[in-house]
């Protein structure tokens, strides 16, 4: 029997029908009913809570039908409307809906995405965890749980050195652990948990920086403020591709045309990669505009929750994040700047698995917004859409505060002393450059002290029981640890394969570094950023702040340091090993290295001082390092492009990556096979290369084995969108084992 609005609803008042969105991996809304007393001012883009499989959650209603195909008796009726108004408005609505066609999830998974936490449970509060007072938790208490109950233990150490609570959900994320550990040292009454408001904070963000505009622009940032203001004013949609040399002023373009864009009465969102960028860029903007919001992963629940209030509010009307702060309720949206839209963090790495950038392009071209990626070294991607009229191409050649780019030099470690993690000439330019009264930064993208645990007897590392990866030795925790699964134990005293005694480290990390440094300059002072040292929001802007002060000489750290900071002070960066990133098993291997050098070597010289660059490698001919050390991005695209074109590889093809994982290795193998056989069967007479089935480059991780397909589908939109098809119908019936599809992939790992 069909249902109608207004006719009984399972023996409910009468009512409307609502259709509402779920965070299920289903294709399709789900109907309900609503009764009289909710019906009046339900709208869509409202939050409701629903009964589903015997659970209530939270959905979203996306429409309000005139009729269901949902007989009468199996209709359920809607629990609660939690919102007097809609949460998301319809830009929004719709962006999510193409985002989860796009990307190969439900509408609802989507929509998930978008809404910050405290919106995606029922109520205002969250929970968090803190030590006992009672307790006096101190190092024996630790010291036994060390090795018996690791993540009990893991748990504890984190909250004692922490400076207040944590919230539950966020530690079981940070930690990679199940919520049992909490829950047994919560019997023990070892740690308390407590709900508190999650509404009673305010907009987190660095403070105002004194920022004032130059008293002159270059001409080079000028003109590409006139050609972004033109189409601001007309209210229509245009990208621009800013294609500067580091410290050539893109910051400076991005702030005059948000100037443009407040003068009006539209509001700007602007995208940074790195959460370490924060702090300094959100101090500029705010110095320049007053009250700025900021959404990253680093906020609690409460402080995004704020935020997101006050722009759907109106309140603020400039927005600084990371990749989420895409979704920023804003309304009347006139820019949306995507700062270094090279990087691969833009990436979301869990379903959707959507690109930030790319989605920025979108969601502006729905408000007749700008949009403006920026970048020294723009991704291959970005670079040809430029080069054939999708965007308009913006290029800045020259420093903004004059000056050349800071020479680079390449240190070949295969001709040269080399003691610990620095060679000869490395070593003597961080001593001289200490002594001079200058500032040092020094990257190495690697976190621990040593990546490798070896056996020189059978040859054999020391491997994760639940990863097929090295555990890596961090010297502070005295622990080794699997960068995979978080999983860590003491280093064993003999090798497990051998039983030889005497395993050796291999490699360094930014924690060898930092100690390298202390003990090359007992003088200087040393502080290491890595997401081993950083814990909160708190920790990297007190580091940045002291490095800007000149409280520190030595800044030592992963590529969260590599791009964006501005410290004029800074005249020397050494780069331990150029390599890390060159071998990986990945066709974007050269790229990211290309990218990720001239990034770091542009943190020097940004002063009145000139800078200097060491890149040290075993690999000084690759011609990643050859054409970043002369800092040309034009001949490395000329070198990459064509590689990329013969093979196929973005951005001349179009690839979905699908990895199937489970602990069961047989029926991931099988699972596999089948997947294949449906492929060629349907893709057969399409021009659609199926590569695999094959175990992935990281083929066990988490206890789980992987293999993959890589499907390469060339340009045509509509055999990507029936490939895509394909693969969401075969995932919807296999409940095992797990099968993810990842449009556009930016790690092949």
């Amino acid at each position: 029997m069909r249902v109608k609005q207004g006719e009984l609803l399972g023996g409910a008042s009468h009512g409307v029908l609502a259709c509402v969105a779920l965070k299920r991996p289903v294709r399709e809304e789900f109907t309900y009913g609503v009764p009289h007393a909710m019906a009046e001012n339900l709208q869509v883009g409202m939050r409701v809570a629903v009964h589903f499989s015997g659970r209530r959650e939270v959905g979203i209603v996306t429409a309000l039908p005139q009729s269901t195909d949902v007989p009468a008796s199996r209709l359920k009726n809607i629990s609660a409307v939690l919102d007097e108004g809609p949460v998301l408005d319809e830009d929004l609505m719709e962006l999510t809906r193409w985002m989860g066609h796009y990307y190969g999830c439900s509408w609802g998974e989507a929509l998930a995405a978008v809404l910050p936490a405290a919106l995606k449970r029922e109520g205002g509060r969250r929970q968090v965890v803190r030590l006992s007072p009672a307790e006096g938790i101190g190092q024996e208490e630790l010291a036994s749980l060390e090795d018996k109950h690791v993540g009990q233990y893991r748990v504890l150490r984190t909250l004692l050195n922490a400076s207040g609570p944590l919230e539950r959900n966020e530690l079981v994320r940070k930690l990679n652990i199940s919520t049992s550990p909490i829950q047994t040292l919560l019997k023990k009454e070892w740690i308390v948990a407590e709900r508190i408001d999650a509404v009673t904070e305010a907009l987190s963000g660095a403070p105002a920086e004194n920022r004032p505009p130059p008293e002159c622009l270059m001409p080079q940032q000028v003109a590409a403020i006139g050609a972004i203001s033109k189409p601001l004013e007309a209210k229509e949609f245009e990208t621009f591709l800013l294609r500067g040399v580091t410290g050539s002023g893109k910051t400076e373009v991005y702030l005059e045309v948000i100037k443009k864009c407040l003068e009006l009465g539209r509001g700007a969102i602007v995208l940074v990669p790195e959460i370490a960028l924060t702090p300094q860029t959100v101090g500029w903007f705010r110095g320049r505009f007053g009250q700025v919001a900021v959404l990253h992963s680093r906020m609690t629940d409460a402080q995004r929750h704020d935020a997101w209030k006050a722009v759907r509010k109106g309140e603020v009307r400039v927005v600084v994040g990371a990749r989420s702060a895409l979704f920023a309720p804003m309304p009347d949206l006139g820019v949306v700047v995507v700062d270094e839209e090279h990087e691969p963090s833009f990436k979301q790495g869990s379903t959707p698995r959507y690109h930030g950038r790319d989605l920025a392009v979108v969601r502006a071209k729905r408000a007749n917004a700008v949009c403006i990626l920026g970048s020294a070294t723009p991704s291959l991607e970005s670079w040809l859409n430029a080069k054939n009229g999708r965007y308009t191409l913006l290029e800045m050649y020259e420093r903004a505060q004059g000056g050349a780019l800071p020479s680079v030099e390449v240190i070949d470690l295969n001709s040269v002393k080399v003691n610990g993690p620095f060679s000869d000439p490395l070593a003597l330019a961080i001593r001289e450059t200490i002594q001079r009264g200058e500032q040092v930064i020094l990257f190495q993208n690697r976190r621990g002290f040593a990546p490798v645990l070896w056996c020189a007897q059978c040859k054999a590392v020391v491997k994760c029981d639940q990863c097929d990866s090295s555990m890596v030795f961090h010297r502070k925790l005295q622990r080794i640890v699997c960068h995979g699964c978080c999983a860590e134990r003491r280093p064993p005293k003999q090798c497990p394969t051998c039983k030889a005694p005497g395993l050796r480290f291999l490699g360094e990390g930014s924690e060898q570094v930092e100690q390298a440094v202390k003990s090359l300059c007992p003088d200087a002072r040393v502080a290491r950023m890595d997401s081993d040292s950083m814990n909160s929001q708190e920790d990297y802007e007190r580091v940045l702040g002291q490095f800007g002060a000149g409280e520190v000489d030595i800044l030592v750290g992963t590529q969260m340091i590599a791009k964006g900071l501005d410290f004029p002070g800074v005249t020397l960066v050494g780069i331990v090993s150029a390599d890390s990133s060159l071998h990986l098993a990945d066709f974007r291997a050269s790229e990211r290295t290309f990218q990720l050098l001239c990034q770091v070597a542009g943190r020097a010289g940004r002063g009145e001082l000139p800078g200097r660059i060491l890149v040290q490698t075993h690999a000084p001919e690759h011609p990643a390092i050859v054409h970043a050390a002369t800092h040309d991005y034009r001949a490395f695209v000329e070198y990459e492009l064509p590689l990329r074109d013969e093979l196929d590889y973005p951005p001349y093809g179009r690839i979905i990556l699908v990895v199937l994982e489970d602990e069961d290795e047989a029926l991931v193998e099988k699972t596999a096979n089948h997947l294949g056989e449906v492929l060629e069967h349907h893709l057969a007479d399409d021009e659609v290369q199926i590569l695999g089935p094959a175990p992935a480059p990281i083929a066990l991780l988490r206890n789980r084995h992987r293999r993959n397909f890589l499907l390469k589908t060339g340009p045509s939109s509509e055999l990507l969108d029936k490939t895509r098809n394909l693969l969401q119908s075969f995932v919807e019936r296999h409940h095992r084992p797990r099968i993810t599809v990842d449009v556009d992939p930016v790690s092949m790992l």
